[in-house]
């Protein structure tokens, strides 16, 4: 099936996501429960950000520059905002740092995972032919 706007994609991204979050809070919880928490809420809002980043993504494939531009600031915005979050657990709760950065980079992981996907059908469909 052909997916021309790549919806399919970013909703695998999220399968994905979705997959890693129990997990990887499981291998956090042999560290320590607190590290877990730590990881289940900055995972938990990475998720809110990749939604957002869906939302913009969509929205930017308009032929207005205008709003492509906005949709862009709104992009910039939330890794700002992912910036001052990591910030300020290294302030607040600096041992906790690391469960706080995987959680918040689940996402770059379902990515992986989702063009390896892509690569093991391709390598399937091509064997086809």
């Amino acid at each position: 099936m052909h997916d021309p706007n790549g919806s399919m994609h970013l909703h695998w991204i999220l399968r994905f996501q979705l997959a890693l979050l129990p997990l990887g809070a499981t291998a956090w919880a042999f560290k320590s429960l607190v590290s877990a928490v730590f990881f289940l809420a900055a995972g938990i809002i990475g998720l809110l950000f990749w939604q957002v980043h869906k939302w913009t993504v969509v929205r930017m494939l308009t032929p207005s520059k205008k709003q492509r531009w906005f949709y862009a600031l709104i992009g910039l915005s939330k890794l700002a905002l992912i910036t001052v979050l990591l910030r300020v657990t290294i302030e607040c709760f600096p041992m906790e740092v690391l469960p706080v950065a995987t959680g918040f980079l689940l996402f770059v992981v379902a990515i992986l995972l989702e063009a390896t996907r892509l690569a093991v059908c391709h390598i399937r469909s091509a064997g086809d032919d």
